[in-house]
């Protein structure tokens, strides 16, 4: 169901329209039906939801009676989606290093709570209000270096793509895990340990074998999100250092 009466402009985007005014028998309302999928988007181990699956959580006999509010399924997903953006803070004032470093660590509590965020962030548009306040955000602190446009969005984008990159591999991970059934490490390890056995009984890795029987190959985790976070940032001062006469 379009979102306006010129489908091909508007191409599914929600935010071109206003929500439709509830009936006066009607208890929907767009924040209660984002809302509603946000929470069956968390309990579902892909993150995916169907439309009739929302309808019955919010007692709605028909799919048809949503998209009154948010036009189509990728309405819906962009709603989702900016809901999420509402999360990602960037610190103002102190610089553009402090101001991605928030971006970055918020955003990664974000995709925490809400791993499917990170999927439908690269399949729609952030065009919405919140996602628009954290790009605006970040790009002011990033006004004063004298970069150009691509290189200030450059900045933002290579945050961002770890945050996200890191939530599509956590949604990843947390869907095998319901697959198989195997919820802890030491399922998983269990698992492959008679193949590692055979492996390295077989010679043909040894330097892998060696890492895989070494007890500390975890401890600490050698590639942490906030040290990847943190190498990224340092790359980016790189940058900006060798710029400078």
């Amino acid at each position: 169901m379009p979102t306006s009466d010129n489908p091909t402009r508007s191409g599914g985007l929600v935010w071109f329209d206003e929500p439709a005014a509830p009936r006066a028998t009607e208890q929907l309302s767009r924040k209660r039906i984002v809302a509603a999928a946000v929470e069956l988007a968390d309990r579902e181990p892909t993150g995916e939801i169907t439309m009739r699956a929302l309808a019955a959580r919010l007692g709605v006999r028909s799919p048809m009676a949503l998209y009154r509010y948010v036009g189509s399924k990728d309405g819906l997903a962009d709603l989702m989606a900016d809901e999420v953006y509402g999360l990602i803070r960037v610190e103002r004032g102190n610089g553009w290093r402090a101001a991605l470093g928030e971006l970055g660590r918020t955003g990664w509590e974000a995709v925490r709570q809400h791993p499917w965020f990170a999927r439908l962030a690269f399949s729609r548009p952030p065009l919405g209000p919140h996602a628009l306040r954290m790009y605006d955000s970040a790009l002011a602190e990033l006004e004063p270096l004298d970069l150009s446009a691509a290189d200030r969005m450059g900045f933002v984008s290579t945050v961002l793509g770890h945050v996200l990159g890191s939530g599509l591999a956590l949604l990843e991970e947390q869907a095998m895990r319901a697959r198989s059934g195997m919820s802890s490490d030491a399922d998983l390890e269990a698992a492959v340990a008679p193949y590692l056995e055979r492996v390295a009984a077989e010679g043909g890795h040894p330097h892998f074998s060696r890492w895989a029987a070494d007890p500390g190959r975890h401890a600490p985790a050698p590639q942490s999100f906030e040290r990847i976070l943190d190498w990224l940032l340092d790359g980016l001062a790189t940058q900006l250092a060798d710029r400078r006469p």
